[in-house]
């Protein structure tokens, strides 16, 4: 424990400065280093000397954090229901509004139903539970590639679909 708390504090600000460069964003930048923080926690003793230096392999975690939140972020608000839904609910949304949310709600249903049981199982897992390719694999018994896969394949899908209507 003490040995991590060494690490933390010698790439702490390193990581931190990394990811709000990318992102922008304060807030954002302390919630995708915590991730990143929590990983390498969990991690630790995967880290292969052999395979490059603990930065390398410490600021490769922190990359995948922010490529995923950004992968998440533009299908999230794409595809997301709960916002369009919040939008419905307030009072200051206009009529137009309401009504093309209502619509692209209706878009974004029509889509998941032209899916099959498997890949509207992997969008819920990936894109409303928030689990990653590897977790996902682990709870449907896939691998993490064929995951990846049909998640993406299921994404084109449903961007396709959405364009038709």
């Amino acid at each position: 424990m003490a040995a991590f708390k060494e690490l933390y504090e010698d790439y702490f600000k390193r990581i931190y400065a990394y990811v709000l460069v990318r992102v922008k964003d304060p807030v954002l930048a302390e919630d995708l280093c915590a991730a990143t923080w929590r990983k390498v926690y969990e991690k630790i003793n995967s880290f292969d000397q052999n395979k490059g230096t603990f930065g390398q392999w410490i600021f490769t975690i922190a990359r995948n954090e922010v490529n995923m939140y950004r992968r998440l972020y533009w299908v999230k608000h794409f595809f997301s229901i709960t916002e369009k839904e919040e939008l419905l609910q307030s009072s200051e949304t206009s009529f137009l509004q309401e009504m093309e949310e209502e619509e692209l709600k209706r878009q974004l249903f029509y889509a998941l139903d032209t899916l099959s049981v498997r890949e509207r199982d992997l969008i819920s897992l990936k894109f409303y539970s928030n689990l990653n390719n590897r977790q996902i694999a682990s709870v449907t018994g896939l691998s993490e590639s064929n995951v990846g896969t049909i998640i993406q394949r299921a994404v084109h899908k449903m961007k396709q679909q959405m364009e038709v209507l």
